[in-house]
């Protein structure tokens, strides 16, 4: 158990100024983010050499900037690609391996949920509360994995296809970023388009007969309530917003049953392309080995994200009753660690230090417990950590093509979901990363951009299945772009120029 340490994140500072962190930006909490953190340097993770040693993350008013060091990632993708050279199914057993703890979890969701909270007493919560937590983190724990690999090999993989590409006997007619886009597709359904499919279906027996409309709508929202979840929110998706999604479809003069064949038929079809392709091209057994991991990874990482909407669900009902008994929201007390919950129900945690950390604070994890800082000492962090570089001239700027396509339109920054609202039809979404809770903005744009972001990400899925074109990793994109500037993206050569 991950214990909380004071002044361990002072101890550690001058350790990490200087070195090079990989950043996200999204709406979170310390409370369900530790739940990842912790995973991460768990012993299983240690001994496969596939562990973190550090994380830091700045909260801001429930927006949450992520930093993984990049030498742990470096680290983590090394071993991976000397794994899968002994063992080229290693993907697939790590996956194995994590369907029983992703089993566990789904179970104790369902205790969860079977559980009168109200009636447990404060040490029996608390027990239920501690043994959802473990399991969480156990399931986390190999799962993060992924990133290490993906963030690590997307550079990799890409020198590696144009290598293959430049050595090819293909026509020349055919793109490096077509060759790259379709070796790197998706060739499983995500949650958001198993959503999608699943809704078009209702909508297809609706018209058949609408006196069904009111139960099968309730048996959709049963099953996809959570879509929109975050790493704070646990956003409940009630009927009547399906019954809306439900009247918009209705309301388009489009075939259905077509519409659902594409869906469902598209990673079927990227599958069989990429076979044919792979035909044609010198590939390494290296690089055949990358791709599989890379495709199996990509899956496993949706799964992933299903489960973690699904974790911040089920222990906002536990925070929920916690929060009824210490009269504290539970959003506020996703300020706490997962490790200080008995701290809150004990009353040795108080609501204006929970507070004090909403507005402004850090937190660290590593293997000897995690510490947090606030106010002006976060800011001092902050600033010993980070370079601060000037980017006003900069008027283009490179990343990794995920999605082909070639577009201009207007920049819209995103730095969480709750901006969501800014985007209209034909702007340009950029964002450090996108997540689901960002793809009714993602469905409306033109073209998304982003800082970081593998070949595995969430925006590059999303892009594909969008079929609009999107750039990732470009490392500046949102320190570059204001809202409201012109720009030209070019994916087929991966490149964002400002039209000024």
């Amino acid at each position: 158990m991950m214990k909380f340490t004071p002044g361990l994140l002072h101890k550690k500072l001058s350790q990490w100024k200087g070195k090079q962190w990989y950043h996200q930006r999204f709406d979170g909490s310390p409370y369900l983010l530790q739940l990842v953190g912790e995973g991460e340097i768990l012993e299983e993770r240690r001994k496969l050499g596939c562990h973190n040693y550090v994380h830091y993350c700045w909260f801001e008013k429930g927006k949450a900037d992520w930093y993984i060091e990049w030498g742990d990632i470096k680290r983590i993708y090394t071993t991976i690609i000397e794994a899968g050279k002994k063992y080229p199914n290693i993907s697939k057993t790590l996956m194995k391996n994590w369907k029983n703890d992703e089993e566990a979890f789904y179970d104790a969701c369902k205790k969860v949920e079977a559980t009168d909270l109200t009636k447990l007493g404060e040490e029996e919560l608390l027990s239920l509360h501690d043994w959802f937590v473990d399991i969480v983190i156990t399931r986390n724990s190999s799962s993060s994995i992924i990133d290490g690999f993906a963030l690590g090999t997307d550079t990799i993989i890409a020198e590696m296809i144009k290598k293959a590409y430049e050595a090819s006997d293909l026509p020349k007619t055919v793109k490096f970023t077509e060759v790259f886009s379709l070796l790197t597709a998706p060739v499983h359904l995500s949650f958001i388009n198993e959503a999608e499919v699943a809704l078009l279906k209702v909508a297809v027996a609706v018209k058949k007969d609408h006196l069904f409309r009111e139960k099968l709508l309730e048996e959709h929202q049963k099953k996809y309530f959570w879509i929109h979840n975050n790493y704070i929110d646990a956003h409940v998706l009630e009927v009547q917003y399906f019954n809306e999604e439900l009247e918009q479809l209705l309301s388009l003069n489009i075939d259905l049953n077509e519409e659902i064949t594409k869906i469902e038929q598209t990673p079927t079809i990227n599958k069989q392309e990429k076979k044919e392709l792979m035909k044609k091209l010198p590939l390494t057994n290296e690089l055949k080995m990358l791709l599989e991991v890379s495709e199996d990874f990509t899956h496993w990482q949706d799964e992933r994200k299903r489960a973690t909407f699904w974790t911040s669900y089920y222990a906002t009902l536990i925070l929920d009753e916690i929060g009824r008994r210490v009269h504290i929201p539970s959003r506020l007390i996703k300020f706490a660690s997962p490790r200080e919950i008995a701290m809150v129900l004990a009353g040795r945690l108080s609501k204006e230090e929970l507070e004090q950390r909403y507005e402004n604070c850090v937190f660290y994890w590593d293997i000897e417990g995690h510490d947090c800082v606030t106010g002006k000492e976060a800011d001092t962090v902050r600033d010993a950590i980070l370079d601060k570089i000037d980017f006003s001239d900069v008027d283009d700027f490179r990343g990794l093509t995920a999605s082909m396509g070639r577009v201009m339109g207007t920049v819209k920054v995103l730095h969480s979901a709750t901006e969501a609202y800014k985007v209209e039809k034909g702007d340009i979404l950029v964002a450090v990363m996108t997540r689901p809770d960002y793809v009714p903005a993602m469905k409306l744009a033109a073209a998304i951009v982003t800082d970081e972001g593998g070949i595995t990400c969430h925006a590059a899925i999303v892009a594909r299945e969008l079929h609009i074109p999107c750039i990732i990793g470009t490392k500046i994109a949102t320190k570059v772009l204001k809202d409201g500037m012109k720009v030209e993206v070019n994916a087929d050569h991966g490149w964002v120029k400002v039209l000024r």
